[in-house]
């Protein structure tokens, strides 16, 4: 049975806060595994495993925070998981924990604000996303009754790092002066809310357009690196190992076929 992967936008109001509900469903043989490699986004999740709630088994529900680079995860058997992709810069304010802290790490949702504590088993009884989509989202309009808006001066440096269609990817010495920003004040600030410095979220902001420009139909390597700010194709190569754990050529025949849904190519945020 083959893996689909379906999103829903959020509400308005929980648009600065997250990029999408979404869910996994299907499944593969036993012994024969799909494995998915997770490229990193900026983004952390509130992640539910259904089958393991209903089964009473595993780890049901956790916070997986953003990551540094890719994780290979062989998904085997029945998939039913939820999630709740919390836009780059969101997570430390809206899960109450520092980002750096959530680094490569996962929280189990017990240690989360109590209203963020979703009840899995009222989750594990709808059998419809749209209706389990209902129940995350009134846990997060809980949570963000709680809360003020996001940081101004780490959201105007995600966004100056966030169009795929400019190859302007301003350093860290230019954004802090277009800010008014000291280079230690503004990075203090951006690890706590995003989790990773202000130098390694451009060259990951750089990598995703250079995705989001390929799964558009761009094939050019040396036309992806000039469009997306590299130096030249030898720069990008570097950063797509650093990134994916691939070469730009391996990477791109991932995508082939069903193999690239979730946080691939046309990604919802960065």
């Amino acid at each position: 049975m083959a893996l689909v992967y379906e999103e829903h936008p959020p509400p308005a109001n929980l648009a600065p806060w997250i990029a999408c509900f979404w869910q996994i469903a299907g499944g593969s043989a036993e012994d024969s595994p799909v494995s998915h490699r997770v490229l990193p986004d900026g983004c952390a999740d509130l992640l539910f495993d259904i089958d393991s709630i209903r089964c009473i088994r595993g780890t049901s529900a956790e916070l997986v925070g953003p990551m540094s680079n890719a994780q290979v995860f062989a998904l085997r058997g029945a998939i039913n998981l939820l999630g709740v992709r919390l836009r780059p810069g969101a997570v430390g304010a809206f899960a109450g924990i520092p980002a750096d802290r959530l680094l490569d790490t996962t929280v189990p949702i017990a240690e989360l604000p109590s209203s963020l504590r979703v009840n899995v088993a009222e989750l594990a009884d709808r059998d419809d996303f749209s209706g389990q989509s209902k129940i995350l989202i009134d846990a997060c309009r809980a949570q963000l009754a709680e809360l003020s808006q996001p940081d101004q001066v780490v959201w105007q440096a995600l966004t100056r790092w966030a169009n795929p269609e400019r190859s302007e990817f301003p350093t860290v010495t230019v954004l802090t002066r277009d800010l008014g920003i000291s280079e230690r004040a503004l990075e203090r600030r951006f690890v706590a809310q995003v989790g990773l410095t202000p130098v390694h979220y451009r060259r990951l902001a750089r990598f995703r357009s250079m995705l989001r420009l390929h799964a558009r139909g761009i094939r050019d390597w040396a036309v992806l690196a000039a469009t997306t700010g590299f130096s030249d194709q030898s720069h990008l190569t570097r950063d797509c190992r650093a990134f994916s754990g691939l070469t730009p050529t391996q990477w791109a025949a991932t995508q082939v076929g069903s193999a690239g849904f979730l946080q691939d190519g046309e990604v919802t945020t960065l």
